[in-house]
């Protein structure tokens, strides 16, 4: 009687195991975006004199095909200098990443570079803020502000 129930149990188990979906070991990651460092250097470009920033952005785990679009905006007034060293982007705008590549997920640099006119490399340094907001719906925005 005892060894019925024994194999009976077993059955039971082992069709249960069978009948279980099978579930494959994923792990959902959210893209995070974040603002990094800026680095302020002044340009003598064909007698145009200003100064500039570029600052870096990164988004990190970013899933095989997705985009991902962030704003910015300075505190401080921008202008384009025409220069041969740029583009320059305005005071506001938003940045696109995409992980077109199919492999992922993937971690992502852009750096956008902005134009003051009459303030020194040292003015900047200690006024400058950029500041992401309104990423994609879904991401995660980790460090929003971006300084010298």
């Amino acid at each position: 009687m005892r060894s019925k129930i024994l194999a009976g149990l077993t059955a039971v188990v082992a069709a249960a195991t069978i009948a279980a979906p099978a579930h494959a070991a994923t792990t959902a990651t959210t893209a995070t975006v974040s603002a990094g460092k800026c680095k302020v250097r002044y340009s003598d470009d064909t007698g145009k004199r200003f100064t500039y920033a570029q600052c870096v952005i990164n988004v990190s785990d970013l899933a095989a095909g997705q985009t991902v679009k962030v704003n910015y905006e300075s505190n401080l007034k921008t202008f384009n200098p025409h220069s041969e060293i740029g583009p320059f982007r305005g005071q506001t705008g938003t940045v696109g990443f995409s992980n077109v590549d199919g492999q992922g997920p993937a971690d992502l640099t852009q750096a956008i570079q902005i134009a003051f006119k009459n303030q020194s490399v040292a003015q900047i340094k200690k006024q400058l803020k950029v500041t992401l907001s309104s990423p994609t719906k879904g991401v995660v925005v980790s460090n929003a502000v971006a300084t010298a």
